[in-house]
């Protein structure tokens, strides 16, 4: 094994200005504790675009690799089984996924579910394990087909998205909220029943705790004044998972959805989620629930290309999944 491995790093320079691009690092840096894995697909999440930018509270040292998403195989596995690593520390503790070797604490890493290429459990990430938690927990909530129409914020992104394709492919009846008229038809595509601009909020709303109840319930990947004015619309015994904070960190709202209508707020964290979770939802994902379109939200990238990519994801104008491929010739399909 060489001594050395490519890396798409970010560093500050002599002056404090951000670098990034592919460079080559030495092997020691990863450290000398933990499993060394194999990189030969990541994927770009929103977290991974912060860090690249150098984001305080997302990257604490320089040089640093991003990638919280990772999938390949045991550098000294003989039999070179397929794993993937997606959250922990990954790309924010540790150096991520953008290398071609990452080295974990053991219990991070998880065998490739039967049913799964590589490709495909990146394709889906920590974005589709996400949104997978996001649907389980609105389940465990009690909600159903039955109970009404399930609203998707921020549709598009890559958490929307496969949230979009999960909740239409069990039955639901998906409005699928997004400020891109020009996603209209890839949303409907993936199953969305009707769509939603904006959430509505004119002078007989805007001051007041509660609106019409539309919702059975939401996956809100945004976050901020999206989220309190979501919880405004849900119906009595509803339920809300919350995933996201592209539109902010913090929201005004007001008790009332909770004590007059009974809604529960379900925070999904897919950082540390407890290992027997992450077992369950990637087995169904690999499986029941493994959505039938995920070539129809993709776009494949080299680590080259990631520049750009995270500019645009950044700016709001990536639509679905971006897969990162370092050495799509070295996976195989799960043995």
């Amino acid at each position: 094994m060489s001594e050395t491995f490519d890396a798409y790093v970010i560093d500050r320079g002599a002056r404090g200005a951000l670098e990034a691009g592919l460079m080559r690092r030495d092997l020691r840096e990863l450290g000398s504790t933990g499993v060394l894995m194999r990189v030969c697909f990541s994927s770009l999440n929103y977290k991974d675009a912060l860090a690249a930018r150098g984001a305080a509270g997302v990257v604490e040292r320089f040089p640093h690799v991003p990638g919280i998403d990772a999938a390949g195989f045991l550098a000294h596995d003989p039999a070179a089984r397929p794993v993937l690593v997606t959250g922990y520390g990954l790309g924010t503790e540790l150096w991520g996924g953008y290398g071609d070797y990452v080295r974990v604490p053991p219990e991070w890493i998880h065998p490739l579910p039967e049913g799964l290429t590589m490709r495909e459990a990146m394709i889906l990430g920590t974005a589709g394990f996400t949104a997978a938690l996001s649907v389980d927990a609105l389940l465990r909530a009690g909600l159903d087909p039955g109970r009404g129409e399930i609203l998707v914020t921020g549709a598009s992104g890559g958490v929307g998205s496969i949230a979009v394709m999960l909740l239409a492919e069990l039955g639901f009846a998906v409005v699928a909220q997004t400020r891109k008229p020009a996603q209209e038809a890839y949303l409907r595509g993936l199953g969305a029943a009707g769509i939603l601009r904006r959430l509505p909020e004119d002078e007989t709303t805007a001051g007041k705790a509660l609106s019409k109840a539309r919702f059975a319930g939401a996956i809100d990947t945004v976050g901020g004044e999206v989220l309190a004015r979501v919880l405004k619309e849900i119906g009595y015994g509803g339920a809300v998972a919350t995933c996201g904070m592209a539109a902010g960190t913090r929201f005004e709202g007001s008790v009332f959805p909770f004590i007059l209508r009974g809604v529960q707020l379900l925070g999904i964290d897919s950082v540390q989620c407890p290992r027997s979770v992450r077992e369950t939802l990637w087995t169904r994902l690999a499986t029941t629930w493994k959505p039938a379109g995920l070539a129809a939200i993709v776009r494949e990238i080299d680590r080259r290309d990631l520049g750009p990519a995270i500019d645009e994801m950044l700016a709001g104008r990536r639509t679905g999944r971006t897969l990162v491929a370092l050495h799509p010739d070295d996976a195989r399909p799960p043995s």
